[in-house]
């Protein structure tokens, strides 16, 4: 098919009246689970993951893309409203937004939060368009060698990118690719590891591993008192601090001047956000806080940060939401997703009968190409629906997420034994909900986990097929140039990210120490 066809294709399917709608609500939805703390996109995006089959490819990745999209911008508004992150990745914006809210400026934070936010993101999705294919034609050439030192690149930055402990980090990737081998052996087909239970010989879906990891345990723990309570306390006892009602006023203003004056921490953070979000497993936690910590060093008013400045909120929003399209390119590119969510989609693909991955632009363009519109036009209709609805989203973000539980349960239960009509898959959904609320409780990272359980058997099937080839020769693993390059990038990788943290911390423990005085 001639790349015109493809084109010509690509546009009336991705512009076709029900994708839109599916993105467009993909996105009101997205900032709307963003807002509530407690909720999150991954959640969202979980839950939603049995029902996407029922619906055509582009539909479902519209709907998928802009929660994605949707829920970066939307955690921001909890945490600027009252001082509490709505999503993991808004937890620096809280830093700034919430002072400068206090100071009776809501309205700029949040514009400044959603023109950051969005910057970020379209810079990430036109490189995205740009980069994923050259990859993708450059992943053909991978045999089962580079493929391997691929894997091993990602576990150990999985591992390396989890800020509060390392350690724990390569321990989930490992239980991750533990879980991944469990039930058939993938060159000679035997069953193994099944502990004698029948219903594990065909090893565990994805479907309800990852509702299961990412809903389930999130449901749990917010059921529990505990919990709800410190959550309940911190929200009750900032809504006594300051209630913000966002009323035009002189001060809280947002003008193309502020945007200007920004607009160096935001293309800053859009950076450092597309490089992390590359990284396979890095997530945007990780891009927040960098560009947060890079951000302070830089900036002119980087002695400021903590107390209300709009560059602390500018930074952290375009970080967080510049690994939206970054964090696919590896995912279309070689079938290695770049975060948990993007890990999500492209469960969502595969379920659609499509595998990510350098094969991909060969049997799937139409799709491909669709893909690249649906994330640049999603971008615009974050843009338009946040700025049109703060208001709205800034009093959705009161809303207690436990008045929402029981419904997101049942959904959750109903999708899980939906999808093959099998009650084992709403056991193993229950199951690895306990096992996400074992992790989360021990401050284990979900992202190693879902990456490990995804990328381990892929790993272990290139690995046996390298040694197949050389005779069990296990030098065959050093031999290929493009192989070595991975191993050699492993270990610089590995030196400039301790830097990098090691300084960024010592920065933000200045700035701290700083402030104190």
């Amino acid at each position: 098919m001639e790349i015109t066809q493809v084109l010509s294709q690509a546009f009336s399917t991705a512009f076709a009246p029900m994708t839109l709608l599916y993105a467009f609500i993909g996105v009101a939805l997205g900032v709307t689970v963003g807002a509530i703390p407690g909720l999150t996109g991954d959640m969202a995006i979980s839950i939603l993951l049995p029902f996407v089959f029922k619906v055509n490819p582009t539909m479902s990745l519209g709907l998928l893309i802009g929660i994605y999209k949707g829920s970066m911008f939307g955690g921001s508004i909890s945490a600027i409203s009252f001082g509490v992150p709505g999503t993991p990745a808004a937890a620096a914006t809280v830093e700034d937004g919430y002072p400068l809210a206090k100071k009776g400026r809501p309205m700029q934070a949040m514009l400044q939060a959603l023109y950051s936010s969005f910057t970020g993101d379209l810079i990430s999705s036109i490189l995205l368009v740009f980069l994923t294919i050259p990859m993708g034609q450059i992943a053909i050439q991978f045999g089962p060698t580079e493929f391997f030192a691929l894997y091993v690149f990602s576990i150990v930055v999985i591992a390396i990118l989890n800020r509060d402990n390392r350690v724990k980090g390569l321990m989930a990737a490992v239980f991750g690719i533990f879980i991944g081998c469990i039930g058939s052996d993938p060159v000679a087909g035997a069953s193994r590891m099944t502990f004698g239970i029948s219903m594990f010989r065909g090893g565990f879906k994805t479907v309800p591993v990852l509702v299961g990891t990412f809903a389930i345990s999130e449901l749990i723990i917010q059921f529990s008192n505990a919990y709800a309570d410190k959550v309940l306390f911190k929200l009750g006892k900032a809504k006594e601090r300051m209630e913000f009602e966002l009323k035009k006023n002189k001060e809280d203003r947002y003008t193309i001047r502020h945007y200007w004056n920004t607009l160096k921490c935001t293309v800053i953070g859009s950076i450092i956000g597309t490089i992390i979000g590359i990284l396979p497993g890095a997530g945007s936690s990780i891009a927040c806080y960098l560009s947060y910590g890079i951000g302070r060093s830089v900036s002119k008013d980087g002695d400021k940060f903590g107390t209300g400045v709009l560059n602390g909120v500018a930074a952290p929003e375009a970080g967080n939401s510049a690994t939206c399209g970054a964090s696919v390119i590896p995912l279309l590119a070689f079938g290695i997703p770049g975060s948990a969510t993007a890990a999500l989609i492209g469960a969502a693909l595969t379920m659609q009968g499509i595998n990510p991955g350098p094969t991909m632009f060969k049997s799937n363009q139409v799709i491909i190409y669709a893909f690249f519109i649906i994330v640049l036009y999603a971008s615009f209709f974050n843009l338009g629906i946040s700025r049109l609805l703060i208001p709205v989203y800034a009093k959705i973000s009161k809303l207690k997420a436990k008045y929402l539980i029981p419904i997101i349960f049942v959904l959750a239960i109903l999708g899980c034994y939906t999808t093959d009509n099998s009650v084992a898959n709403v056991f193993v959904m229950l199951i690895f909900g306990v096992v996400g609320v074992i992790l989360r409780k021990l401050r284990v990272p979900l992202g190693p986990f879902i990456l490990g359980y995804l990328i381990g058997p892929s790993a272990e099937r290139a690995l046996r097929q390298a040694l197949n080839l050389s005779g069990n020769n296990v030098m065959i693993l050093f031999k290929r140039p493009i192989a070595i390059g991975f191993y050699v990038a492993t270990v610089v990788f590995i030196g400039i990210i301790l830097y990098t943290f090691r300084k960024n911390k010592a920065t933000l423990d200045k700035g701290a120490h700083s402030d104190d005085e």
